[in-house]
């Protein structure tokens, strides 16, 4: 657990990579860009590869323009390189490494160091030494708190490292109203103000500076919304066309599918997205005991938490919705 994954760092300075899963989110980008400025100020050498690029205000985060920090998308030819000069390697927000994509997953897998799991996901992969895992937390970046605090480093934390990890913890739990908050997540989010975050610099970097296909993209998407399964789950779809039209990029539906949960009665959410390709995303919101990591596990390949999951499906869009209101409707019947 957290002392396990300290006694190495404790040892003597190491070459350390980290990564964090595919289409990084806020929770993925804080935790790894947190844990990074923190290790280098202890000393440690550090790199940041992520597998590819997160939606363009997290790019607005604390350090992650900086040398230490790569996208393994736009520099493919680098990656073994990095990997074979490192010692530990921190696997950051993922449990499994299916979730770091093609190019990187081969290399999570075989890397021959220290191979660190920090996460809070259900299931989590037996390949990796030492694992500090835990489905109570609401958040990879709170967990990395609990490792400074465990350290006894929080006068290393510098403005740069608090804001990354509060950012984790706010976009994780939701600005705090998901039920995975707990009275620690509040006393940690303090902390991290007290050693320099920022709340407002966080909230307007994150949610009001959206870039226009941002709010096109909402648009087609709750234009899309509709009830099934005696009106306690919300569907709603963007297509292929729907995301030229609104001139998607990156990270712009992100946040989409909650929307579902804010109409009355509705206890399941789900986002259903067609890529260029013809696969389609699924996003999977739920409240209260609704386990929708189970139920995307079951019927979507996917997976996640309780109360918030992710599926894919290589069917159409309607097809694929078909099948899903099949499921929805025999489950919460």
């Amino acid at each position: 657990m957290i002392h396990d994954v300290l006694r190495t760092l404790r040892q003597r300075a190491h070459q350390i990579l980290i990564t964090t899963h595919w289409n990084p989110d806020g929770d993925a980008v804080g935790s790894a860009l947190g844990w990074a400025h923190y290790l280098r100020a202890s000393g440690h050498q550090v790199r940041v590869l992520f597998p590819n690029a997160p939606s363009m205000p997290l790019q607005a985060s604390p350090g992650f323009r900086s040398a230490f920090v790569a996208v393994a998308e736009h520099e493919p030819n680098g990656v073994s390189e990095l990997f074979e000069r490192a010692e530990v390697h921190f696997a950051l927000d993922y449990n499994t490494p299916s979730r770091v994509g093609a190019l990187l997953e081969p290399l999570v897998a075989g890397f021959p160091g220290r191979n660190v799991l920090i996460d809070h996901h259900q299931q989590p992969d037996g390949l990796f030494a030492d694992q500090y895992s835990s489905t109570a937390k609401g958040s990879t970046s709170e967990m990395i708190a609990d490792l400074i605090t465990a350290d006894e480093g929080w006068g290393s934390v510098d403005p740069a490292c608090a804001e990354n990890l509060l950012m984790g913890l706010i976009t994780d739990s939701g600005s705090f109203r998901y039920p995975s908050t707990t009275a620690q997540t509040f006393s940690t989010a303090a902390r991290l103000v007290e050693a320099g975050a920022q709340p407002n610099a966080i909230h307007a970097r994150l949610f009001d500076a959206n870039p226009l296909s941002r709010l096109k993209t909402f648009g087609y998407g709750l234009s899309s919304a509709h009830l099934v399964a005696g009106n306690r789950a919300a569907v709603l779809s963007l297509s292929a066309s729907d995301l030229e039209r609104a001139g998607y990029v990156a990270g712009d539906s992100e946040g989409l599918v909650n929307w579902g949960l804010s109409v009355a009665g509705v206890e399941v959410s789900v986002l259903l997205r067609e890529d260029a390709a013809g696969l389609i995303k699924m996003s999977f919101r739920s409240t209260g005991d609704r386990d929708v990591n189970e139920f995307a596990r079951a019927h979507f390949a996917g997976g996640g938490h309780r109360n918030a999951a992710g599926g894919a499906s290589t069917a159409g869009l309607s097809e694929t919705e078909d099948v899903l209101i099949q499921k929805l409707t025999q489950w919460l019947a």
